[in-house]
């Protein structure tokens, strides 16, 4: 018998028994389909989490934050610092060999208004650093730069959410805010922060914020000769995050004349950590949702076995009289294996086409769609191959194995 004078008989077979057909298929199209929703799905909320965790804009950064005095001998130790200083960044720059770039930042909140609306907003001062060492992309426009800073340039930078609700859904850059009593040209809106799975405090008070030149910031607002609230130190080589806090702390101790007046924070160990974590929390559910689209597939398996079978009590008659008319017990093997693949591949191509559909609908929900894992339709299809072959084997050996003589006399 030849390839397509199986295909005859499997398609005569499933149009012949079609509510039949359609059960023994139902097991195959639910499993494939549970995978190949499984791994887009996954994949999505991988590229969703990992998104949401580059947006907090901690990999390969230490945050050195100011210290307070605990005690009136520290205190005194401490009045030989200025504590944190814009200079600090190029002094960490030129000992570090680790350091690849140092953004000191610095917080104020003020009230921002456009025509009849207002805000209370923080105000981060920044440099042109800031983007490349906290990750920050922009929607529209530009970030401040090195010619803004050395201008005290009256320019910002809108966050996502204050650019909303000051302008809508008009263009903001090239256009004007009061900051206080200041007047400020708007270069650039930033991007949305976070997502459904990442979702920080941190992302929606930067959102509803601002930024300015660090200088423009100082000089007419928090004051040029205090601190400033942090510095965001990012390393060159994030194997060696503990030897970037190591090199950090000496190198200020140095500059502060022996004063630890500020804390070193390694926030890009603490976030490969909540790396791991969630990394092992996907697992886990690629576990659980592999069993489930297993445990589809193996009923689908049993159901089909259990039709083949059926099948060879209906056609004991056919299978005589091929074997009487010089079939081979190979040849007959090989015709119901054939069936089974079939059936089985018939069923994994609808759940790949049912899968794909779902995948495309929910991907609507997610910020960046669902991608449509090649792979997994691969493997959708390779199961359902691979069962096709595994529990078509027995049926075949039952059918191959009959006598002529006995299979005729059975079906009269």
């Amino acid at each position: 018998m030849n390839l397509w004078e199986t295909i005859r008989t499997v398609l005569g077979e499933i149009r012949h028994h079609k509510m039949r057909s359609a059960l023994t298929l139902l097991g195959i199209i639910l499993g494939t389909l549970s995978i190949t929703v499984m791994t887009c799905l996954l994949q999505g909320v991988v590229v969703t989490v990992w998104s949401g965790f580059a947006d907090l804009g901690f990999d390969g950064v230490v945050l050195v934050r100011n210290q307070q005095a605990r005690d009136l001998t520290e205190a005194a130790v401490f009045a030989r610092s200025e504590g944190l200083q814009p200079e600090d960044a190029q002094l960490l720059l030129s000992r570090g060999k680790l350091v690849a770039s140092v953004a000191p930042v610095d917080f104020y909140e003020d009230i921002v208004r456009r025509g009849d609306e207002e805000r209370k907003a923080q105000i981060t001062g920044a440099t042109s650093s800031y983007p490349y060492v906290r990750n920050r992309a922009m929607e529209s426009g530009r970030f401040i730069n090195e010619a803004d800073e050395l201008a005290f340039a009256r320019v910002c930078v809108l966050g996502h959410r204050l650019k909303n609700r000051l302008f809508g859904t008009e263009d903001a850059v090239g256009q004007s805010i009061n900051i206080g009593s200041r007047r400020f040209s708007i270069v650039g809106v930033g991007m949305k922060l976070g997502n459904q799975f990442v979702n920080d405090d941190d992302f929606i008070q930067e959102m509803e914020g601002l930024y300015m030149p660090l200088s423009t910031l100082r000089k007419f607002y928090s004051g040029e000769d205090g601190p400033v609230a942090l510095l965001a130190v990012k390393g060159k080589d994030m194997e060696r995050l503990g030897d970037l806090k190591s090199e950090v702390e000496a190198s200020l101790r140095i500059a502060h004349r022996g004063a630890e007046d500020f804390r070193v924070m390694n926030i890009a160990e603490e976030m490969l950590r909540a790396r791991k974590q969630a990394g092992d929390q996907i697992r886990s559910w690629q576990i659980v949702l592999g069993a489930i689209a297993g445990i589809s597939l193996i009923v689908g398996g049993i159901g089909l076995m259990s039709v083949l079978l059926i099948s060879i009590g209906e056609r004991l008659y056919e299978i005589g009289l091929r074997k009487a008319i010089g079939a081979t017990d190979f040849e007959v093997f090989l015709q119901f294996l054939a069936e089974s693949v079939i059936l089985s591949m018939m069923g994994g191509a609808l759940g790949v086409a049912g899968g794909v559909g779902i995948t495309l609908w929910a991907g609507s929900f997610f910020p960046s769609g669902l991608p449509i894992q090649m792979d997994g339709l691969a493997i959708a299809l390779g199961t359902a191959l691979a069962l096709g072959i595994l529990y078509g084997i027995y049926p075949a050996l039952i059918a191959s194995r009959l006598e002529p003589v006995e299979a005729l006399r059975s079906a009269a």
